[in-house]
């Protein structure tokens, strides 16, 4: 069950077919728009309008449709995602098998809603995004897993805006997001020392549940990140997003082999072995792109072009996560996890991709013979 906690005491629903108010019909076209049911240049009119203030308080019928609404598109974008496949993750340190109704009980599978995910779409809808008198956001210790989820769609509908991502990805349900950060950390790398979220709340419960479904599409998003690379000419652009990407990513690694939930971060795995599954691959692949000398100092260059291959500087990480689960006998704890973990890193050819990784960064120091 998705339910969703309406911070508002609105008046009693009266008789006969569902009735909302202009505003609430704009608001309602609004969520669906953030839940990918809209394309993004027919929403452009709604969200950079101001229509007119926002009430006092929601009807009934705007709620029930709010949460209808909400409840039925989260759940369908986690299917989609990849909670449909018949997978294998970790629960209670045992390897569990089947779609993700079939793994994990109801209670983890459920989803509410704060007052947070309201007052934000009550402010998209009143307020025009690039040029707001009020300023919102909410503090991320009190979303829920279904907020969190609701605010990384809802930053990916409006990412082809690229004046209003500046503008939105400085609040902290945002940038303080850990799926907003797994999903896109370019949009988020804004100096040469990011600020990562805490990853450890997605090693249990119902986040954990979300982040399996949404392994497939994660790989996705970073497989096309690296193959993009190589387009981007702007040095400064280039070392902030590599920067952004490794301090997520050794965060997040950290996160998970603290937590025993190596599977977690199957999606980097996924990830190498698709990008270096080509052994002719250079440092050429992330960095071909960048326009001129570059930044005066030598020390300055190699840190952006090191900074690009922040996937490859991974393997070494996973490697010895393998060498740690060869190393767990039958009858030692952990047996069934180690076995789950070197079955991916076999079929990832784990090996092969690290030893392919150490090849291409070692081609980025000068002083290596």
């Amino acid at each position: 069950m998705t339910t969703l906690t309406d911070p508002l005491l609105p008046a009693p629903e009266p008789a006969g077919p569902p009735a909302v108010s202009r505003f609430e019909y704009n608001l309602l076209r609004i969520l669906r728009f953030l839940l990918g049911s809209m394309p993004a240049d027919q929403a452009q009119t709604l969200v950079y309008a101001k229509f007119q203030p926002a009430p006092p308080c929601l009807t009934r019928t705007c709620v029930r449709l709010i949460r209808d609404t909400l409840s039925k598109a989260t759940v369908l974008h986690l299917v989609r995602a990849g909670g449909w496949r018949r997978d294998r993750f970790l629960r209670a340190n045992q390897p569990v098998e089947g779609r993700v109704w079939d793994r994990l009980p109801l209670a983890t599978r459920e989803l509410s809603f704060s007052k947070h995910t309201l007052s934000f779409l009550v402010w998209l809808t009143s307020e025009k995004p690039t040029d707001t008198k009020e300023v919102w956001d909410a503090p991320p210790g009190e979303l829920t897993a279904g907020d969190e989820l609701f605010f990384s769609m809802a930053f990916d509908a409006l990412r082809p805006l690229q004046d209003v991502v500046p503008v939105i990805a400085g609040k902290s349900v945002f940038d303080l997001n850990p799926l907003c950060w797994l999903l896109c950390p370019a949009d988020f790398a804004n100096g040469d020392e990011p600020e990562v979220p805490n990853f450890s709340p997605y090693m249990m419960g119902t986040r954990a549940a979300i982040l399996e479904c949404l392994q497939p599409m994660l790989a996705q998003r970073w497989i096309r990140s690296e193959r993009s690379k190589g387009q981007i000419g702007d040095w400064k652009r280039m070392r902030h997003q590599g920067r952004a990407e490794l301090a997520m990513l050794a965060s997040f690694l950290k996160v998970a082999e603290t937590s025993g939930r190596t599977d977690l971060a199957r999606f980097v795995l996924r990830t190498a072995t698709a990008i270096l599954g080509n052994a002719e691959l250079a440092p050429s692949f992330w960095t071909g792109g960048l326009q001129g000398s570059g930044p005066l100092r030598l020390a300055d260059r190699l840190d952006t072009q090191r900074s690009a291959l922040a996937l490859p500087r991974q393997l070494d990480t996973m490697l010895r996560w393998d060498r740690a689960a060869r190393a767990i006998g039958y009858f030692d704890d952990g047996y069934e996890a180690s076995q789950l973990w070197k079955a991916d890193w076999e079929l990832a050819r784990g090996d092969e991709i690290t030893a392919r990784a150490k090849r291409i960064l070692d081609q980025l120091e000068p002083l290596k013979i």
